[in-house]
């Protein structure tokens, strides 16, 4: 009787801060209308690898919390908190709750990087609100997919800063970097515009349309590996190059 209401497929999320906005709206605008996301706040308060480890302390409880509510996929979501603590660290995370969980895992990283390497990109340019220490770990793990970092652009926040930032304002800001980065790195094939907490993926559809390059947040990156992991993945009314494709 509820068949067509009932979601089909369900993404558990460990989401990086301790309230979830901005990529809740974005997930729902994008994601096939059978499938549902639950967030898991893990409460990061700090840009340290002290702080991520601290989130991570209670992991299995987390993954519990998530297997309770019968996910098919788990994700660690946030940037910021692999390239915090090291691509051997976010790796050994990532085995570990496959390990514990028995499911399928992803991570924003990882997805952001699948994904440009799946649209062919092989030097990008970053915009984003990250430090410098942050965006060099960020270029390993692009490294280790062949895929070069010919630039950033950054406006270095701490997570209570950017947290304070209006919507319109992140939304300026976000689309000031894309398009500072691509203008500034000429020899760039594609655009990362990182971070959850600010509205980014209608900048990152403008700007793809604005330069022709391909152009990636982590919303979509993330949404389009999960649902190729689970084997769910349906192209999307959405206008940029990664969800309309394949």
């Amino acid at each position: 009787m509820w068949e067509d209401s009932i979601p089909k497929r369900r993404i558990g999320t460990l989401a990086p801060l301790s309230a979830t906005e901005n990529s809740a709206y974005e997930f729902y605008r994008i994601a096939p209308k059978d499938v549902m996301c639950i967030y898991l706040p893990v409460g990061l308060k700090k840009f340290s690898a002290a702080d991520v480890e601290r989130v991570f302390e209670p992991i299995d409880e987390l993954i519990e919390t998530l297997l309770d509510r019968d996910v098919d996929i788990i994700v660690q979501s946030g940037v910021p908190l692999p390239i915090l603590i090291g691509v051997k660290a976010h790796d050994r995370l990532m085995e570990h709750i496959a390990k514990k969980s028995g499911l399928p895992v992803s991570s924003s990283v990882t997805a952001v990087v699948d994904a440009a390497k799946h649209l062919g990109i092989k030097n990008i340019a970053l915009a984003d609100k990250w430090s410098d220490q942050m965006n060099s770990v960020l270029g390993e793990f692009f490294g280790r997919k062949g895929i070069k970092v010919a630039g950033v652009c950054s406006d270095s926040m701490t997570p209570d800063k950017f947290l304070k930032m209006n919507t319109q304002n992140g939304m300026d800001l976000a689309y000031e970097l894309g398009s500072r980065a691509i203008k500034e790195y000429p020899a760039c094939d594609g655009l990362y515009v990182g971070g959850d907490a600010w509205l980014v993926l209608p900048v990152v559809e403008y700007l793809e349309k604005e330069f022709g390059l391909p152009c990636i947040s982590n919303q979509d990156a993330v949404l389009w590996d999960c649902l190729h992991k689970i084997d769910y993945w349906k192209p999307t009314h959405v206008s940029n190059r990664l969800l309309a494709g394949d």
